[in-house]
């Protein structure tokens, strides 16, 4: 009985999990930016550059979907062979909940089209009056999301630096300059 009573507390969770955002460091004074991509040298290189520009950063991956990991010797066993592992899939807490710490202590959020669950982001992302936020994508994706985009700041792959730091300085003034940030 208390091996079943063991099994049961380290069972795997069944259902998707959630984000767990964090909080933001006590503020320093400087504009905040959260960057979200699920693709990290992305991740990493834009913030390196937004903190070099004198921004707050705070990193978030996004959810992740429910996979399967291939084995490297699958084609080698059979085709039919089930991974032993998944990776489970893990929810934005904006989209399940309605709020995230991250999101609500930033000026500026830098998203992408290229998100698990995006459309559901950019749409969440883009209905609140604050943060104001810059979306990064491909032509297609960004006409693909227009709807949930919104009138947010657009930003076409590839990323350049000096077009990242100036579309998040056009988010936060506007009146900066009307023209496109992939110009």
């Amino acid at each position: 009985m208390r091996a079943a009573r063991l099994k049961a507390v380290f069972r795997p969770k069944r259902g998707p999990l959630s984000i767990h955002p964090g909080e933001w460091p006590e503020h320093g004074g400087k504009p905040r930016v959260l960057i979200e991509n699920p693709d990290r040298a992305d991740l990493w290189a834009h913030a390196d550059l937004l903190r070099r520009a004198g921004y707050d950063v705070a990193i978030c991956g996004g959810p992740v979907a429910e996979i399967a990991p291939a084995r490297w010797y699958r084609r080698l066993v059979s085709a039919t062979a089930e991974p032993t592992e998944r990776q489970q899939r893990v929810l934005c807490p904006l989209v399940t909940a309605g709020r995230c710490s991250l999101v609500e202590g930033a000026d500026v959020v830098v998203s992408t089209t290229q998100m698990t669950a995006g459309r559901e982001i950019l749409a969440a992302l883009s209905a609140r009056t604050s943060p104001v936020l810059v979306v990064e994508g491909t032509s297609a994706g960004l006409e693909r999301e227009r709807v949930a985009i919104g009138d947010s700041v657009e930003l076409q792959l590839p990323v350049l630096p000096q077009q990242l730091v100036l579309a998040v300085e056009r988010a936060r003034y506007p009146s900066l300059s009307t023209a496109s940030a992939t110009e």
